[in-house]
Order: C-alpha cells, then structure tokens, then sequence
C-alpha cells in the first residue's frame, strides 16, 4: 500500500499508485493490472516504494502476475573513502558523516551538523606509488557530497610511540579537537562483561571487526530492545599514569535514519547515545561522561578524554541503546611528543569524475564493505535537483576550507593525489598518514530537510565561493 509505480512499452508510460485516493477503509491489496496495449513484455517498471526506495525492473512479460519485492538497499550514509594501499583502491571507512545535513529529531528540529573530520588512516591501508598518495572520495548512494577542503598530514613517530585523533561523533559534552594524540603506554581491560553476563573479553582485544555482541535489535527501529552495558576490569587504577588518560575505542554504528528517527518519536520510542561511568576505589559507580557520543560510521577508531576519573578508578562501564559494535577498547595516555615530525603534504591533483558505483557487501554483525574494483556504472537511485560542479579538476576548490565547495552525486567521486615524503622512516620509526576533511553531506530521505535539492548550500557566503562557484558549479541534475 502507497507504493507509486510506473510502465513502460516502448515510449508509452502508465503510471499508478497502490492507494485509493481517500483515508477510509478498503485499500486494496489486490494485484496491480496494466495494459501493454498488445505488447508482449512490458519493457520497464519504475517502483518507489512506499520509504522511498527505488527500484526498477526489466522485461516483465504480459499475461503473468509478477511478485516484486523491495530490495534492501543502502540508500544513504555518507561518503565513502578509498585509498591506494600498494595494491589496489581499497575501502577504508565513510566520511564527514558528522556533517549530515537536515537530519530529523523530532518535527522542526534537526540536528546541527559538524563540518570537520580527520581520519587517522590505519597501518597499511595507505602507501605511496610514484612519490603520490592517492585516494578517493566518493558517493555510491542516494546523496549530495559538499566537500570544501581535503589535505594529508604525515606524522614520523619515535620508537614506541604511537598516535590517535580526538574524534568521534559527539552527543554531548565538549566537541572533538581532530587533535593528533601522542601515547606510550596503553592499558587494555583484563576482563570485559556485557549485560547478559557474558565474558567478551576476547571480542574488544583487537580490531578484527568481531565485536562485542550489543543485544536484540529492535525490529521495529534502528536501536536495542533493552540496554546494553559492557563492564571493563582494568589490573590497577586508570588515574595513575605517564599523561592524560583517554578511552580509545574502535567499532561502528548502525546510524538511525531520518525515517526510523520520525518512527521512534511516534511511538514514543527514545535512544540512549553511549555514556561512560567509572568505579572508585569504594567500588561506587559515578557518570563521567554522559552520552559522549559515538564512532561516526563504519567502521574507525574514536576517543574520549578522561579528564574527570575518581580516585583509584579500576573499571569503565560503557551503556547505550544504540546498536553500537565496541570492536576494541583500551585507555592510553595522551603525552606531549616534542620529537614527532609533521609535515603537510602537496596537493598534486583533484579530480571529479562519474565514477559508478562500488559494489556494497555487509558481513557479520552489519560490518559493511565497499569494493572499488567492482563498480556499477549504473544504479537504482536519484540525483538531488540543483547544480553540481562540473567534472573534471576540482583543485582551487578543495585546497582551502573557504566554502567554496566541490558538490557531487551519487555515482560520482574526488580522486585525490599527495606528494609522498621523498625521505625514507628512520629505522624504529612509525610514518602515520592523517586525511584533513572539511565538508557536508545530505541525503534523499523522507524526512531529510531540503533532501530532494542541492540547495540551501551549507557554509558561507565568501568571495572564493561566489569566485569559483560561477567558474565550477555549472552541471544541472535531477531525478532519475
């Protein structure tokens, strides 16, 4: 019921919807009947469904009734960041998912997005081909991309020490600074309990994508049935220790959609972001860090500073709603590094191009997937109508954070190339790479603000974006 649909036979459309044109009784649930006037197939079948899936169908032959089903699609999270690791463009997380556009919370509110992020590539997903860094950005859902700035940081680290971002994707509580985190030592919990009593020590031990199981999904949303906690034993205190102590943790969300946002808030329905409780030496439980938030997306490493820990605390207890994978956790402390070489690389090049459309797989536990080598050059889905830039290079438009921006759609990407440090890492030194990223991201849902055009832009008006937007963003899209 309310699917809307559409028939093609050669250049003859038929359109129809599955509701009857009044809110009474008696909606039909019979099968839809359309005349091809003759013809032996009908050619192309044009669904939207009724939470605004698209969907389409080939060579449905006359005189048969066709079961469709809606396909299960990813249509919107935000974009996704390849990058060449020495062998190929591989997959290495999503992006500025922190800068969603319009997202629903309850009617005429919508959250306030945040349009930085820096990504902390992880060992050995990024290495240098011809003196370059290459990556990618790219769009394979239903969305807009406003990228505004993209640079890379090369930070050479001493022996034995190691490096981390204050990022995640904050609820409440103090913002995330993107600033790199020096560390030396890192405690890991000698014991993880969750809710259920379950010992899932070994699932936060290492990133390796089997986290600690969360709960019961709730079918009717994106959330858990029940609350679920996760209690971690540490061997001696947290608040002794060589600097700062920070919780570091990797994993993933399921992201809420507008749609299951606007769904919750109908039933009366609310979700609990992760907040973070510490037990002192009397073994009294005390919150320190209420809904701090969470990783921004797939999958990635997020931290959390402790700056307020009881005396003596020993143990941590993560608890939330939220279907959240806790992949790995420890508490490192955050030191001043006076050796750390850092270095801004050149931007050699930035190229949008209409790319396709990597092919998406999801694992155990939701853990997604994108494959680069495998690229649809077409796709169900829809452009947002307004004006996009116009393909090819894009570099005075993503050198600078000056709200000039490289706007691009679904099936579309930046292709980004770094000069690599022509030196070579000293013997027992680590060489990490940082993605800078300043930008927005919206997408086509229901109840998405403004999710069907381009416009209003996000950022400000600057003489470089009233400069280069006149020069760049000349390509009109809509639609289908």
């Amino acid at each position: 019921v309310g699917t809307r649909g559409a028939v093609r036979v050669g250049s003859r459309w038929t359109a129809f919807d599955t509701a009857a044109g009044h809110s009474g009784p008696g909606q039909s649930l019979q099968p839809v009947a359309v005349g091809l006037g003759g013809a032996s197939q009908a050619d192309f079948v044009s669904l939207v469904w009724p939470d605004g899936v698209l969907q389409t169908e080939m060579a449905l032959a006359a005189g048969q009734r066709h079961v469709i089903a809606e396909t299960q699609r990813q249509l919107s999270s935000c974009p996704v960041l390849f990058a060449f690791n020495g062998t190929s463009m591989a997959f290495v997380t999503d992006i500025l998912g922190v800068g969603g556009i319009g997202f629903f919370e309850r009617p005429g509110v919508y959250s306030a997005p945040f349009p930085r992020e820096h990504v902390l590539f992880p060992e050995g997903s990024i290495a240098p081909h011809d003196g370059r860094y290459a990556l990618v950005i790219g769009e394979p859902m239903e969305e807009v991309a406003y990228l505004d700035r993209a640079s890379l940081v090369a930070y050479d680290l001493p022996p034995g020490w190691q490096m981390a971002l204050d990022e995640r994707k904050a609820i409440a509580g103090p913002m995330p600074t993107s600033a790199p985190l020096f560390y030396r030592e890192e405690r890991r919990p000698a014991r993880a309990i969750n809710d259920r009593g379950q010992n899932v020590t070994a699932h936060v031990a290492d990133a390796d994508h089997s986290a600690a199981p969360p709960g019961a999904a709730d079918p009717r949303f994106i959330g858990l049935t029940a609350p679920h906690t996760l209690e971690l034993e540490f061997d001696g205190p947290l608040d002794r220790g060589p600097g700062q102590p920070v919780l570091m943790l990797d994993g993933w969300v399921e992201y809420p959609y507008a749609q299951t946002v606007f769904a919750a808030w109908q039933a009366g329905a609310t979700f609990a972001p992760p907040s973070l409780d510490a037990r002192d030496q009397a073994g009294r439980w005390h919150t320190v860090a209420p809904e701090f938030g969470y990783p921004a997306g797939m999958p990635r490493r997020m931290t959390l500073p402790l700056s307020r820990l009881p005396a003596g605390t020993s143990a941590l207890r993560l608890r939330t709603t939220q279907e959240i994978y806790w992949d790995r956790v420890s508490v490192v402390y955050a030191e001043p590094a006076p050796q750390v070489a850092t270095r801004r690389l050149p931007l050699l090049s930035a190229t949008l191009r209409e790319s396709g459309f990597a092919t998406r797989t999801t694992g155990p536990q939701r853990t997604p997937h994108y494959d680069y080598a495998r690229r649809a050059p077409l796709w169900d889905t829809r452009h947002p109508r307004g004006r996009y830039t116009r393909f090819g290079a894009v570099d005075a438009l993503v050198a600078a954070a000056d709200s000039a921006l490289a706007i691009f759609g679904p099936g579309e990407d930046v292709r980004l190339e770094f000069a690599a440090p022509g030196d070579a890492v000293p013997a027992g030194w680590t060489r990490r790479v940082v993605l800078e990223a300043d930008g927005w991201c919206k997408d086509m849902d229901l109840y998405t603000k403004d999710g069907d055009t381009v416009t209003p832009l996000p950022g400000v008006d600057t003489p470089a974006r009233r400069r280069l937007h006149d020069a760049f963003n000349t390509r009109d899209a809509s639609g289908r």
